[in-house]
């Protein structure tokens, strides 16, 4: 091998290389260039069409837009008949400038709700003059048409005075019956019909009406379309083009014959080529064989706005003979490949010559180009070369390399960081250090106080640039470049930056020295590419806030409203956030002791506030009577006045039998002892009732004994109690018993005892890992079953219904779906009831299995339910009072005795106490007294 390549020198080795190569080339390039020429024009007859569809648009979309004008401000006017016929002169000043800037506009009409119509017109041409028999002068003519009716028509001249009156027989013509009346009724917008014949003149054209469905009237303007097609006949004289209207592919305008001997657009259907259509309406370009010819056919979309907020969906279809399309680029082609294989021919003696110079820089900028393609930016080399445009080529291939790099690095970034401060202060650098501008500043755009503003994100330095409400691009950018003047710099137009919505999001302002040359387009055109990444930045910074904004005030929402269920239990839901907070930041931000390596993330942060003020969500679903219970009998109301009234017609029987016993001889010394003793002894009992009902004491055995006894006590019922029930009551009730009946004083029936549902039953199995035991019963009302509660008021029913708000808190909370960084928020907030040593609830979890942070949930939630002042059944408790019972409870391992001994030492029970306790509840606490306490 090595002989084989020592007989030639590496010069004549390139050149014959490259000689071939170049022959090659030469016969790419030909074929290259024939495709080329044939894109060309296929490009020019595309942009021909372009052209053609924008000065349709604009065309259209001007008419139609003058013609919604004039018609809105005929409804807004109320031009009607009425007022015409009155006054006939009165609304041309209003009409003629409409008319006569709308050419292809034959005449406005007013629909009636009786059928009449109103029209108004122009005499253009002496055609129209004497189709309408109008006299010299005449201008302008009013028409009043009635069905089955004699019509009138009213002459006038430019200057709106009427020249002639006169009364002619019209053909039936009733609005109500026109294809425009019905339909502008049904929509609030302006309404479009297919083609049709006009009535009277018997052309071709469309109708745009807007109707008043409370007055059953329609204003309405014929529309010719005869200008289209001459338009469409003249643009590309080969073609076959067609003006469409979607969904329905109406033929608008049309460059056939054919349509102009028919006077009416040909029907879609019947139009050879067009077919493929009906299938595909949105399809760009085809092929198709007509008579034995190659046709190609393309459709451009015109959506025109026209106002009222509707839109008009147009097609531009054409079909031109392939051939005659191609036959300028076949002679092109052949000229351009004799041109350039004339040029390969005489490039080989240059190739010749510069074969080993172009050779090794070539290879070299090869090997980096494949690194790009391979996104492989590790290995760059910056490369400098003696030939001027290698040298530029290879500093673009490095900027290029560099750049690509970068966008994939921010790519990066972007995809798996939500710091996007920290980001859009890297794309500022960037673009600052690719420009070579002295400062990049970056501005948001934030709304405050129903104000907008742009805000500059930048940590050490403010500054906001008001804006008005409605304020286009060009003046916005003169906004900003105002406020920024005198800053030292001289600043380049703002890149401003919008959302999908097409919601400003912020700027860009790159700041340069003061004599320093503009930016290239071609520089901005990078830096507008650049700065998409700081768009999406934005917008996605934008939208964390909201979200989170949703969350926050959707958890305060529901927080207020658990508060708001009871008035004993305010302000709870939002006084233990504040703590919790506080204990985590002072943990946090300690830096020796047992928690200075406590640290919580951003994410850990917003779990622990969101769990913080839903750790009550449970009490929903809490019944209010039970939280508020203040006595035994108490359930909506208190049951007492019932027990009363019993007593009462208890001593209304002692007295009837008094009087009873005096009317038939007995001692009436006696029978009043007697009476006066049951008054006596009932009272007093009532009164050991009264007493009982509070629950401010333990009840001891002498005081069941007597209840029971008083219990048992008789009275007499004459009235059914089962009558006014609802139906659920008496399901539970069932048979009345039969009249008089003597009842006990005080009853445990059997519909006092409610079991709890089969769907409200919680097994020991539960997916939820539920501990707490639940009764039997969902609730007991028997009068002798709660009079005979030991202590407090609650029946154990009702404090499993109290502590089951966890449990609610638990399931409730487990059934949403979070991101993951907020996974635990089901934990920390139903875990404040957990206790150190597993006794608590709803999933006796020991200290070892509940995160710190529950922990601190649970200490702030006794010390604000001890120290809070709007509990019925307590008195709110001083500083010193709360921290000794909460020292026992953390002998008792019911709360966490490390962080009690922090929340002692860093004396957090003041800082919340200054803020949310009475002033008499501020009293001296003995910080060492408390901590041996809990030993």
């Amino acid at each position: 091998m090595s002989l084989f390549y020592s007989r030639f020198s590496l010069r004549v080795y390139i050149t014959c290389m490259f000689a071939t190569l170049i022959i090659l080339l030469g016969g790419v390039l030909i074929y290259a260039q024939h495709r080329h020429n044939s894109a060309f024009v296929l490009a020019n007859s595309e942009h021909r069409l372009d052209s053609l569809a924008s000065k349709l648009s604009q065309q259209l979309e001007q008419s139609l837009h003058n013609i919604n004008t004039g018609l809105t401000l005929m409804r807004a006017n109320d031009v009607t008949l009425a007022t015409s016929e009155q006054t006939p002169a009165r609304w041309w000043p209003l009409l003629h400038p409409l008319l006569d800037a709308n050419p292809g506009v034959t005449a406005f009409y007013v629909g009636e709700p009786d059928g009449r119509t109103l029209a108004f017109s122009m005499i253009r041409d002496p055609q129209t003059r004497t189709a309408f028999t109008a006299p010299t002068g005449a201008d302008l003519m009013m028409e009043i048409i009635a069905p089955d009716s004699t019509a009138r028509r009213f002459y006038f001249d430019h200057n709106y005075r009427l020249v002639d009156e006169v009364e002619f027989y019209a053909e039936s013509f009733d609005s109500r019956t026109r294809p425009w009346f019905g339909p502008s009724l049904t929509q609030p917008d302006l309404y479009i019909t297919p083609p049709y014949y006009f009535h009277f003149s018997q052309v071709p054209g469309i109708t745009l009406s807007l109707g008043d469905a409370s007055r059953q009237r329609v204003w309405a303007a014929d529309l010719l379309l005869s200008d289209l097609d001459a338009q469409l006949k003249q643009a590309l004289p080969q073609a076959r083009i067609l003006l469409l209207q979607a969904p329905e592919f109406q033929v608008l305008a049309s460059s056939l014959p054919e349509s102009a001997s028919a006077g009416l657009m040909p029907a879609f259907d019947e139009l050879k080529g067009f077919e493929i259509l009906s299938t595909q309406p949105d399809l760009a370009s085809w092929k198709i064989e007509l008579n034995e010819e190659v046709w190609l056919g393309q459709q451009i979309p015109l959506t025109l706005d026209t106002g009222n907020k509707g839109s008009l969906d147009l097609r531009l279809s054409t079909l031109i003979p392939y051939r005659k399309l191609m036959a300028e680029a076949l002679g092109f082609g052949r000229s351009q490949a004799w041109l350039t294989l004339l040029i390969v021919v005489l490039s080989l003696p240059v190739v010749i010559m510069a074969s080993r110079a172009i050779t090794r820089p070539l290879r070299q900028m090869a090997e980096d180009m494949k690194g790009i393609q391979e996104f492989d930016f590790d290995g760059l080399k910056e490369r400098h070369y003696f030939y001027r445009e290698l040298d530029a080529q290879a500093r673009a291939i490095t900027l290029m390399h560099r750049t690509q790099a970068g966008f994939i690095q921010e790519l990066h970034r972007l995809s798996q960081s939500d710091d996007f401060n920290s980001m859009l202060q890297r794309l500022s650098q960037g673009i600052q250090h690719l420009s070579g501008g002295q400062r990049c500043l970056v501005y948001r755009a934030r709304q405050q106080d129903k104000t907008h503003c742009l805000e500059l994100l930048d940590k050490a330095q403010q500054h906001r640039i008001p804006l008005p409400d409605k304020v286009g691009s060009d003046e916005l950018s003169m906004l900003i470049l105002q406020a920024l003047k005198g800053r030292g710099l001289h600043f380049e137009p703002p890149w401003l930056l919008y959302d999908r919505f097409g919601k400003l999001n912020g700027a860009i302002v790159l700041g340069l020295r003061y004599g320093s040359a503009a930016l290239s387009a071609g520089k901005r055109r990078f830096i507008s590419h650049y700065s998409e990444f700081a768009n999406l930045a934005l917008e996605n910074m934008a939208l964390f806030e909201q979200q989170q904004q949703m969350t926050e005030s959707m958890i305060r929402v529901i927080a207020s409203a658990i508060d708001a269920k009871s008035a004993y239990t305010s302000g709870h839901c939002q006084r233990v956030p504040e703590l919790t907070l506080m204990l985590a930041r002072a943990a946090h931000h300690s830096e020796h002791g047992d928690y200075a390596d406590f640290r919580l993330s951003e994410q850990e942060w917003e779990a622990l506030y969101l769990a913080s003020w839903l750790h009550d969500c449970g009490k929903v679903v809490t019944p209010e009577h039970v939280i508020d219970k203040a006595t035994k009998l108490e359930t909506i109301y208190n049951r007492l006045h019932e027990i009363r009234m019993r007593f009462e017609v208890l001593k209304r029987d002692a007295d009837i039998l008094y009087w009873q016993e005096i009317a038939n001889g007995g001692n009436e010394n006696l029978l009043a002892r007697q009476r006066e003793q049951q008054h006596r002894q009932l009272d007093d009992d009532f009164a050991f009732i009264a007493h009982l009902n509070q629950g401010g004491e333990t009840v001891s055995e002498a005081q069941l004994e007597r209840l029971n006894h008083i219990a048992e006590r008789r009275w007499l019922r004459t009235l059914d109690d089962t009558q006014g029930l609802s139906w659920e009551e008496l399901q539970r009730r069932g048979d009345s018993e039969s009249l008089p009946a003597w009842e006990p004083l005080l009853a445990d029936k059997p519909w006092h005892r409610l079991p709890y549902p089969a769907k409200e039953r919680i097994d020991h199995d539960n997916p939820w890992g539920i501990t707490l035991k639940q009764p039997e019963l969902k609730l007991d009302l028997g009068e002798r079953y709660n009079l005979a509660i030991a202590r407090g008021t609650l029946t154990p029913e009702e404090r499993y219904t109290i502590n089951a708000h966890m449990v609610h808190t638990l399931i409730m909370l487990s059934e949403l779906h979070y991101p993951e960084h907020l996974s635990e928020v089901p934990m920390l907030a139903a875990g404040h009831h957990e206790r150190m040593d597993g006794q608590g609830y709803p999933r006796s979890l020991k200290a070892g299995d509940l995160p710190l942070q529950a922990r601190m949930m649970a200490l702030a939630d006794v010390f604000e339910a001890l120290t809070a002042a709007d509990r019925p059944y307590k008195k709110a408790k001083s500083l010193s009072e709360t921290l000794t019972i909460m020292a026992a409870m953390v002998k008792k391992q019911h709360l966490d005795p490390g962080l009690f001994r922090f929340f002692i030492e860093q004396e957090l029970y003041l800082q919340y106490g200054t803020r949310f306790l009475a002033p008499e509840q501020l009293d001296s606490v003995n910080k060492q007294r408390i901590l041996e306490l809990m030993s």
